[in-house]
């Protein structure tokens, strides 16, 4: 029997197996199971279903590595889950961080279209991340879409990582998460640099 994996969506997805000129074998994920003769009935060893968070696209690859433990994974779960006000959640474990995503939930929206609609819309966005480095800290990380700092930039840095879940998990679904800068600097001042058909715009220093 093939393989199969279903996402938040309720689509089943199943790998099909093609060899290639060089003798190797390349995967694929399909949705039909009508030649079940090309699909895979065992997971080769090292692959992995893998659902991507924001939209719930599914791709089979190689198993990533992590260096983040079960348990850190756990803390940050069970913080996030005491915030009520936050329960539709996903928490992914790259190779040297976690990453929270969080869905922007509607719940008229939900009602009006009914469940099964709803979830082939709702989305995920990352929110918060926790990155470890080598000396077993964590860096409390932000999303930033200032220009000069677009990126991942860290609010704070500590070996205790339900410290920094219980401070910056609180926030993860407010505008206060803005109000927290990168760790050690002032953050920039905003300026009036012009003005478009009688609108002010703004930029940083």
């Amino acid at each position: 029997m093939p393989v199969s994996y279903e996402n938040r969506k309720g689509d089943t997805h199943y790998v099909k197996a093609v060899k290639t000129k060089k003798g190797g074998t390349r995967y694929y994920i399909v949705k039909n199971s009508q030649n079940p003769d090309e699909l895979i009935n065992e997971i080769p060893p090292g692959f992995e279903f893998y659902e991507i968070p924001f939209d719930a696209q599914v791709t089979f690859r190689k198993i990533v590595k992590t260096n983040i433990t079960d348990e850190e994974f756990s803390i940050l779960d069970s913080v996030i889950k005491s915030h009520k006000t936050v329960e539709h959640y996903v928490i992914e474990k790259e190779k040297d961080a976690l990453l929270v995503y969080i869905s922007d939930y509607d719940e008229d929206l939900r009602l009006m279209l009914g469940e099964k609609q709803f979830r082939q819309i709702q989305k995920y966005d990352e929110k918060l991340r926790f990155e470890k480095n080598k000396n077993d800290e964590f860096y409390a990380q932000r999303f930033c879409f200032i220009s000069k700092y677009y990126g991942w930039i860290t609010m704070e840095t500590s070996d205790d990582l339900r410290y920094l879940a219980e401070k910056y998990c609180y926030h993860i679904d407010k505008e206060t998460l803005l109000d927290f800068w990168i760790e050690g600097e002032e953050e920039p001042e905003m300026i009036l640099v012009g003005e478009y058909s009688g609108i002010p715009l703004y930029g940083y220093k």
